[in-house]
């Protein structure tokens, strides 16, 4: 059998890629311009801070020529979407679908009630640390998404529609969008900003939580090391971030994993009610924190300190029981949802932040103290 023409293609297949990679490595040749050290910030908006003055702060200098030029602009999404198919398009969206606050929440729920509580918690606080942190920034920044400042950039996997200018994406490595692309996504009437990306921030909290534990198997280590760049190789293929997005969502993910282990290992829960209590404070005054956070964050820190008084839960670990504990968390957590909702209605975001708080709070203690007075749980287990 002649394999020669099969070999040929691969052949032709991988000088392609390679010619591909070198050009995305190369970029354009042309001399960056240097940053300012002083940033022009002409103006504060209720909401956002205008950053115009940085990115007209940039000016042409004796700088050497560069080749990773690419913190704003769309060619590392263009250059990912070069390889588009529908079946990486369909898989980069169940990456990004498996990437939402809900499933890592829900996950970390399972894993608590069937098998250990308070390392979860501890995970739980990671991940609402780091979505704390990203809607502040998302807000505060308010900077827009590739597929609103470039018209090549496909929409996940779809011809774009949403840009907002033709060609608005940064010329230099640490310059912005354009001034024009980042004022037509703040006058949108229902504004959806791109930096940082929580994501990226989610699943490296996540990731990073478990990695603190140690685990023992490699292959645990390989999962949870690869899951946060799959994710940001997903969110760039979609159109939804720049490199910049990605970059800086994984920095604040791992920011709030460390930060929440250092709390969540302490021996007392002073910092973390401390921290709950702020952030519960700062959404109140106005700062552009979403409730839903800020809400959660103060359940698991008062959930903390009654089961530190009360006991963690431990065993039985039948997996009857494992399964019976999860049904029982989530039958818990739907209820209460459900009579608050009723209860509290559409009322202002103050009420649903401590709703939220309460919610999170009869989840945890209440299906614990349910679960023990159904055998489901052994005998407490000390703090």
């Amino acid at each position: 059998m002649d394999n020669r023409p099969a070999i040929a293609a691969a052949s032709v297949d991988l000088q392609d890629l390679n010619k591909r990679l070198k050009g995305f490595l190369r970029g354009t040749r042309v001399v960056p311009r240097c940053p300012r050290l002083v940033p022009d910030i002409r103006r504060f908006a209720p909401m956002a801070i205008d950053l115009n003055g940085l990115a007209n702060t940039m000016r042409p200098s004796q700088c050497r020529p560069g080749r990773w030029q690419r913190m704003f602009e769309v060619e590392p999404n263009l250059w990912l979407q070069s390889f588009a198919s529908p079946w990486l398009t369909a898989l980069m969206k169940l990456v990004s679908f498996f990437g939402y606050d809900w499933v890592y929440a829900a996950a970390v729920v399972g894993l608590g009630f069937g098998w250990r509580l308070k390392p979860m918690l501890g995970v739980m606080l990671a991940l609402l640390l780091a979505s704390t942190g990203t809607h502040a920034v998302k807000d505060g920044m308010a900077l827009p998404r590739p597929v609103q400042v470039d018209v090549r950039v496909q929409d996940k996997g779809h011809p774009n529609r949403q840009a907002l200018v033709e060609r608005g994406g940064a010329t230099t490595m640490l310059g912005l969008p354009t001034a024009a692309a980042i004022e037509a996504s703040r006058r949108a009437s229902d504004p959806d900003y791109g930096f940082l990306s929580g994501h990226v921030a989610a699943a490296t909290a996540l990731c990073m939580s478990l990695l603190l534990w140690r685990p023992r198997k490699p292959w645990i280590w390989v999962v949870l090391i690869g899951w946060p760049v799959l994710m940001a190789v997903s969110r760039m293929y979609l159109g939804r971030h720049f490199l910049a997005d990605v970059l800086a969502g994984a920095v604040c993910g791992a920011a709030a994993a460390t930060l929440g282990s250092m709390i969540w290992r302490a021996s007392s829960r002073g910092w973390l009610l401390a921290i709950a209590v702020i952030v519960a404070v700062a959404f109140v005054s106005g700062y552009p924190w979403a409730h839903a956070p800020a809400g959660q964050l103060l359940g698991v820190a008062a959930s903390a300190c009654v089961l530190d008084r009360l006991g963690w839960p431990e065993g039985p670990f039948e997996t009857w029981a494992r399964a019976a504990r999860i049904v029982l968390a989530f039958a818990v957590y739907a209820a209460v949802k459900l009579l608050l909702e009723r209860v509290l209605g559409d009322g202002p975001p103050v009420v649903g932040m401590l709703g939220l708080a309460l919610a999170t709070v009869v989840t945890f203690v209440g299906s614990v103290a349910l679960a023990r007075s159904l055998g489901l749980s052994g005998a407490p287990a000390e703090a």
